[in-house]
């Protein structure tokens, strides 16, 4: 039998493969590729075909890194296939994948070398730091629950099962595989899956006031972070405009032992801080969700995050904090949004004077965008009410 040794790019190591047999890892991730090439969106294909394929965790993991790897250089994966004059095919690029063939993109030009639209080779080619890290392989971060847990115990019963873990640069941030996801941790509500600088709004946050609103909560992420991080001790309030986004928050806060109000209507009450985490192009978490890099523009986000700002200053109180906080790096939805704002509104820029806060910062004149070694790239800035 015709048996081939071929070197994994990330792990150095041997895998073999028999020319027209492929393995059960590699059926499965063409299939997930396949679809993902006719209707995209590669999280709601991996979650359509990779939990009912009757894999065990580990290689749940390999395949999950696989598709990932597609989607995250897809734009340099076509380029290479249409060179050798090879078929877009989800086999092609699952090949592609497991060679490694990103190692060599070093000599092709910028959009391809980095895999992304012309539109984000434009921003990144003044930050090729943000280009490197943007195409790096993100841990799974949890967050720690400190009403139910504390990070020690989480540490002890990941190791039991057999998962890598270690702390964040936070003191709420464990980071481990994406197998962790599926850990008794998760389950029994001691942590939950968020990044590192997406915890970091929520530790900036529960700094700023006592009485706080999260104002676009979604499912809660940075609500619960917020719980969490104050020990239940600040007046926390959350909205989302989506009804079953707030019925799904109310149901982890409640799991999560986490004191929320959640409100049923926008709140027309006044808070010390009121927290925007905007929609937005989701462009600094493309590690994650790497079809962020194709974007071709922004379209009405900005108008919305606007908005958003605008309603959410009628929630402050004098003296208040208004803190906006978007994961992406755009200039549309970055600077260009607080500097509109501020022509119409009497609100200036604050900034966080306090270490370490300050090492994970790097401003600008309307606020600052993250720098935390493992964790998203956001930008936040934070608006004090005359």
């Amino acid at each position: 039998m015709n048996v081939q040794r071929v070197t994994h790019y990330k792990t150095n190591c041997y895998y073999e493969t028999i020319p027209g047999v492929l393995s059960m890892e590699k059926k499965v991730a063409v299939r997930i590729v396949s679809k993902y090439l006719k209707k995209g969106n590669m999280a709601r294909c991996l979650r359509d075909i990779l939990p009912a394929a009757g894999l065990s965790k580990k290689q749940r993991q390999e395949i999950s890194e696989i598709v990932h790897d597609v989607v995250r250089w897809k734009r340099l994966y076509e380029h290479i296939l249409d060179n050798r004059g090879l078929s877009l095919s989800a086999e092609n690029f699952v090949n592609l994948a497991r060679d490694g063939a990103q190692a060599d993109a070093y000599s092709y030009a910028f959009e391809y070398r980095y895999s992304c639209s012309s539109y984000v080779a434009d921003i990144l080619k003044d930050h090729a730091e943000w280009a490197d890290f943007l195409n790096e392989m993100p841990p799974t971060t949890l967050c720690i629950n400190f009403n139910k847990t504390t990070i020690d115990k989480v540490l002890t019963l990941l190791q039991q099962e057999t998962l890598p873990s270690e702390r964040g640069v936070l003191p709420s941030a464990v980071l481990t595989t994406s197998v962790g996801k599926y850990s008794k941790v998760i389950q029994q509500c001691f942590a939950h899956v968020q990044d590192e600088s997406s915890q970091f709004v929520s530790f900036l946050a529960s700094i700023l006031g006592d009485s706080i609103y999260d104002m676009c909560a979604g499912n809660g992420g940075k609500t619960l972070a917020l719980a969490s991080i104050t020990r239940n001790q600040k007046k926390l309030s959350a909205y989302d405009l989506n009804a079953t986004k707030r019925a799904t928050l109310k149901r982890r806060c409640e799991k999560y032992n986490a004191i929320v109000t959640v409100e049923q209507y926008a709140s027309e009450k006044t808070y010390d801080l009121v927290l925007v985490d905007a929609p937005c192009s989701g462009l600094g978490a493309a590690r994650r969700n790497p079809e962020a890099k194709y974007i071709n523009g922004v379209d009405n986000l900005p108008k919305t995050q606007i908005s958003l700002l605008c309603q959410a200053a009628q929630n402050v109180r004098k003296n208040g904090m208004l803190f906006y906080a978007v994961c992406t790096i755009t200039p549309e939805e970055t600077t260009r949004v607080i500097e509109t704002f501020l022509k119409n509104e009497r609100f200036t820029v604050s900034y966080f004077e306090q270490q370490p806060y300050q090492t994970f910062l790097l401003r600008n004149s309307f606020g600052a965008f993250t720098m935390l070694p493992r964790g998203d790239l956001f930008f936040l800035s934070v608006l004090k009410k005359e």
